[in-house]
């Protein structure tokens, strides 16, 4: 099927034109340039213009169109036919390369701007961490990912011109044609450049292209230098690094990004870099593109250093495992070598050495979510009472995005925006809730408080939050059959003693949890199966002791009527 790109005509997508010269409904040429058939519209989403997929011949190619409505501005033409210059100028495997600019003219005389480029084969890197369920990259493929994007600003800036716009979605995994030819974390491709500016016209006065939660604060301004791009790419590496958005661990109040403690598989170093990028003063942030190249070698030689202690000083442990019959004899000595080392101050001297160096640890880590569209599942466990009688229950973490507003019984964030029930209601129900919830017979809604404030009051806040989560669950599953009741759970104040305020330090501190409940034993004693489900087979990093009213002595559901 050939695509027809005027605005206007009645029926762009006829189905029987593919053979076509000219579109049936409208009379426009097919054949752009006599070179390119369009095939689809990728997008029209982008403000600037419309995304299409075109051939010409075989070989697939990305038809950019500036939108009709802005083609008689002189300034958004300029801007467009800019981003032909950019990649005319650049040549770099990381970089699409360009057919070039033309004109068409549609059969009513509609004049549009087009710009023909190489279509990269493959996922952005919004789609490919969603493929990887967004489990958090290594720290080696961070590296690794890191070196390719700076050195395309190395090109990019020492052309004197600026992306403005990185993030995962404009960041493509090129699908390798030759596997053995290409790098073992695969080849990445910024593209995009629709918002590229020259580094010496970027302070003059124009709208500012903002990305939630990437772009640098300074371009809310309008203003845009190469740091920007700098803070852009540590943004995008939160992301990768944590598999979460920057704006869902985002402290609005004190301008902070909590996220380290969600990359603790990350060493120090790296998670300084990224930290470095992302500096709120512009001056804070490398100077260029080749400090964070000189910052990455120096952590890769580090980390290879340390990987290769860590191996010598592990090897006796090996040697002991691959002999199971000398394995008595040789664990005193090991004790006594660690003691040894450690009174003659060697571990000091060798962690003096590595510097911030952070070898990865294994995190306390229960059951591991299912993602379902942005809702984190925990399928049902089973949980025994004191009796031996059973239930089972599952947990369901309506989306990290959802979180309560710090000090508020009812107002919820949804990324930087407050809402309402209702609007999470919606939300909710497009996400398909009561189908993730697998047919439970009850709902527990769990009210949490955060460590600030008073004791007595944070868990009179934790069990109006409960309240409040009821009325939602009650309207979300008041179709669903199986549904015989509801209950509350009041976990209280959130009591870690190294809690900060307003931080978080377990991934669902501040989230709005459900619990399912089915195939309950006659007489089964609910809060103790509840809460030896809760022990025995936790959900994350949730910890029964975390809370104020986790105790086996005061851990208590309250029934409520339908």
């Amino acid at each position: 099927m050939s695509l027809c790109i005027n605005p206007v005509c009645p029926q762009p997508n006829q189905s029987d034109q593919e053979e076509q010269r000219f579109c049936l409904n409208c009379g426009s040429n097919l054949e752009l340039l006599g070179r390119y058939r369009v095939m689809r519209l990728l997008s029209d989403k982008t403000g600037f213009s419309k995304v299409y997929e075109a051939y010409e011949q075989d070989i697939p190619k990305i038809l950019k169109v500036l939108q009709e409505d802005l083609s008689g501005d002189a300034k958004v033409v300029e801007l467009f036919q800019q981003e032909v210059a950019v990649l005319q100028q650049l040549n770099h495997p990381g970089i699409p390369k360009v057919d070039g600019y033309f004109q068409y003219q549609t059969r009513n005389g509609l004049l549009l701007h087009c710009l023909a480029m190489e279509k990269i084969d493959g996922l952005n890197l919004d789609q490919w961490l969603k493929q990887q369920d967004n489990l958090p990259i290594s720290q080696a493929q961070a590296i690794a990912w890191l070196k390719q994007l700076v050195e395309i600003l190395v090109v990019l800036h020492g052309k004197q011109y600026l992306h403005r716009d990185i993030k995962p979605c404009n960041i493509m995994l090129r699908t390798s044609v030759d596997p053995l030819s290409k790098e073992d974390w695969g080849n990445l491709v910024l593209i995009d450049f629709g918002t590229a500016k020259e580094v010496a016209k970027s302070l003059t006065k124009m709208n500012a292209i903002m990305s939630s939660g990437y772009s640098a604060p300074e371009q809310m301004h309008g203003q845009a230098v190469p740091q920007s791009d700098f803070f852009a790419l540590g943004r995008t590496f939160v992301f990768l690094l944590t598999g979460y958005h920057p704006l869902d661990m985002y402290d609005i109040q004190h301008n902070v990004l909590h996220w380290r403690n969600r990359a603790t598989h990350v060493s120090t170093l790296l998670l300084n870099l990224i930290d470095w990028l992302m500096a709120p003063d512009i001056e804070k942030r490398p100077a260029n593109a080749q400090e964070i190249l000189q910052r990455l070698g120096e952590i890769e030689k580090l980390t290879i250093q340390g990987n290769h202690q860590t191996e010598q000083l592990a090897s006796p442990a090996s040697k002991t495992l691959s002999s199971p019959e000398k394995q008595p004899e040789k664990m005193p000595l090991l004790a006594l070598l660690g003691a040894l080392l450690a009174s003659l101050g060697l571990l000091g001297v060798i962690a003096l050495f590595f510097g911030t160096l952070k070898l990865p640890l294994v995190p306390n880590y229960g059951q591991v979510p299912e993602r379902k569209g942005k809702v984190d599942y925990f399928p049902y466990a089973e949980g025994k009472d004191s009796q031996g009688r059973i239930a089972e229950f599952n947990i369901a973490v309506l989306s990290v995005e959802y979180k309560w507003l710090l000090g508020s019984n009812f107002q919820i964030k949804y990324n930087d925006t407050t809402i309402s029930l209702e609007v999470l209601k919606l939300n909710l129900e497009q996400e398909g809730i009561q189908n993730i919830m697998e047919n439970p017979n009850e709902i527990i809604s769990v009210g949490t408080a955060s460590c600030e404030g008073n004791l007595a009051v944070e868990q009179r806040r934790a069990l109006e939050r409960s309240k409040q989560i009821q009325l939602l669950a009650k309207k979300l599953f008041s179709n669903t059959p199986s549904i015989k009741g509801y209950r509350l759970l009041n976990m209280g104040q959130f009591q870690r003693s190294d809690c900060q305020p307003n931080q978080d330090l377990t991934a669902y501190q501040r989230s709005i949890i459900i619990i399912g409940v089915k195939k309950k034993s006659d007489g089964v004693i609910l809060d103790e199966a509840l809460r030896n489900r809760l022990e025995k087979k936790p959900f994350a990093d949730f910890r029964l002791e975390d809370y104020s009213l986790g105790s086996a002595k005061k851990f208590k559901t309250i029934p409520s009527n339908l």
